[in-house]
């Protein structure tokens, strides 16, 4: 668990003193190129939002004398599934994952060795300053019920595939639920009302804390506030971001940021070198705290009330099931279907067979389904088929109590055949008017195209036209999923125009490139 700086080096003095030498113990970590005694690589799996710390690890590799590697694969729950099923047998040698409680709850506990936690950071809320001022929030901690009753806007990562959603709605449910313990499956139901109110103010989602971040510093109309770690915030304000960091009074979750070596290493001195790259993070407290991490509790402002992480994977399943169809605002989607010619053979089969799993709800149960990832209750989907011009939409309300909702989605699907010349962003301007977030929906274009225009407007007719648009519609991103090589640049650019991304389709892994969107969704 946690260890303060204090606890470390007591533990290197003691060591010391006894001269009970420990192989991995740094010789000297003070003083630069010492080393240890150990030879050759440590290769580490990393959390996404640990990226930054790679100039770190160098300071480190330079100092322990053995080479450190640092991979940001996914974020953590997307890593510790991907630990499970074994992806990182062989390949790596450690873990470094915002926590390891997820690991552990879906039964992956049995793969990681020793660990040493060297950091912690609470997932907490950033909101605009002018807002928090407002809301008196600059010299009080408000309550998760106050924040509620606020009515501000905010921000969260998708919580089934993403520890720092995940973490804020764990956070939030225990804390209305007061019950003093670990969320339970009865838990959630009793605090379904309260959970529902807070997220009925969520206007924006995303699969990753950097793109949330991203986004909330490039479009701050978008949200008065994003849920996030501590240290992402902070650096967002180093960054000039114009927000103030607030922490719920009644209670957060915590990443504590574990080094774990794993069983499966081929490196039988993998331990030694996780424990020695720990006990160095301790002889330099500051090569963390220059991050906003926490290493003791006076490194930065406000108190925090660790609440349980839920206890059980049924409880995990429960949250992630009640939130995606009954506590967050649903999804309005529209999803933009190139049939032209070009799509002929394998590049309209294979849209195919990516879309049925989501419309008849098998995406969910597959191995690569390990999110929330077909479409949910209450979501509207409209289907836009395009090739020399856009086709009328077929639109449905998903209702997981009545598959006929979707039956005609998938026919459509079904009925698809690949003919005629491509108007891309006719259908994209197309899909902007059927995509509508009034009510508080939250809003995505999701473009299936192997990227050639043969019709219609040019890219830089769409920007102009794009440029007109009411900015409600600009809010909303375009993710392009490529089924071809024609025009990249440009679908890499209308992605970035709207604050989407793209995805390779026939080069990359599809199943996870849509798991990905879907957390935006």
């Amino acid at each position: 668990m946690f260890r303060s700086v204090k606890a470390l080096l007591a533990v290197m003095s003691v060591m010391v003193l006894s001269a009970c030498s420990l192989e991995g113990l740094l010789d000297d970590v003070d003083t630069p190129g010492s080393g240890t005694s150990f030879s050759g690589n440590l290769n580490i799996v990393a959390a996404t939002e640990l990226k930054p710390l790679a100039p770190v690890l160098d300071d480190a590799s330079h100092d322990l004398g053995f080479d450190i590697t640092m991979t940001t694969e996914d974020g953590t729950l997307a890593n510790s599934r991907t630990l499970k099923q074994g992806g990182f047998d062989g390949t790596y040698d450690a873990t470094w994952f915002a926590t390891n409680r997820y690991a552990r709850i879906i039964g992956a506990d049995g793969k990681l060795g020793r660990e040493f936690s060297v950091a912690r950071s609470p997932v907490v809320l950033g909101v605009q300053s002018s807002v928090a001022s407002e809301k008196g929030w600059t010299t009080k901690q408000p309550t998760w019920q106050e924040i509620a009753d606020s009515g501000i806007t905010f921000g969260m990562t998708d919580p089934t595939t993403s520890n720092s959603g995940f973490s804020a709605l764990s956070a939030a449910t225990t804390a209305f639920a007061d019950t003093g313990r670990a969320l339970s499956e009865k838990d959630i139901r009793q605090a379904t009302g309260k959970v529902q109110k807070l997220f009925a103010n969520q206007t924006l989602t995303s699969g990753s804390s950097g793109w949330l971040a991203d986004r909330f510093r490039e479009h701050p109309e978008q949200a008065d506030a994003i849920f996030n770690y501590e240290s992402v915030l902070y650096q967002l304000k180093d960054e000039g971001a114009d927000l103030e960091v607030v922490i719920p009074s009644d209670g957060v979750i915590s990443a504590d940021y574990p080094l774990s070596a794993l069983s499966s290493s081929q490196d039988n001195d993998a331990e030694g070198k996780v424990q020695a790259l720990a006990e160095w993070f301790g002889q330099h407290p500051e090569k963390l705290k220059d991050y906003h991490l926490r290493v003791d509790d006076t490194d930065l402002p406000g108190t925090v009330f660790e609440l349980p992480y839920p206890a059980n994977e049924k409880t995990v399943e429960a949250l992630g099931d009640a939130f995606a169809h009954e506590l967050r605002n649903p999804g309005n989607t529209a999803l933009v279907l190139d049939t032209s010619g070009s799509m002929a053979g394998q590049r309209i089969d294979l849209l195919k067979s990516s879309l049925l799993p989501l419309i008849d709800g098998t995406a969910d149960g597959s191995p690569d389904g390990e999110g929330q990832v077909a479409f949910r209750n209450r979501e509207q989907i409209k289907l836009i088929p395009y090739s020399s011009e856009p086709q009328q939409p077929t639109r449905a309300r998903v209702d997981k109590d009545n598959p006929a909702t979707t039956k005609e989605l998938a026919d459509r699907v079904e009925r698809l055949v690949a003919d005629g010349d491509t108007a891309t962003f006719e259908a994209v301007l197309n899909a902007f008017n059927e995509v509508d977030t009034s009510s508080g929906d939250i809003g995505t274009v999701v473009l299936m195209t192997d990227g050639e225009v043969t019709r219609g407007r040019t890219f830089a007719q769409f920007k102009e036209a794009y440029e007109q648009l009411p900015s409600e519609k600009k809010e909303i991103p375009v993710f392009v999923i490529l089924y071809g090589e024609a025009n990249i640049q440009e679908m890499q650019e209308l992605a970035a125009l709207t604050g989407g991304k793209t995805f390779d389709a026939l080069n990359g892994d599809l199943a996870a490139a849509f798991e990905e969107i879907r957390a935006y969704q």
